[in-house]
């Protein structure tokens, strides 16, 4: 079974590489 931190840091990880994706296409749509 896997323990909650691990789990808490998987999910931690995904929101955070999903904001990085959102700041990254907001800026490369103001280029266009």
């Amino acid at each position: 079974m896997i323990s909650q931190p691990t789990l808490y840091g998987a999910a931690g990880l995904c929101v955070a590489l999903l904001l990085v994706y959102l700041v990254y296409a907001l800026l490369c749509a103001e280029e266009f």
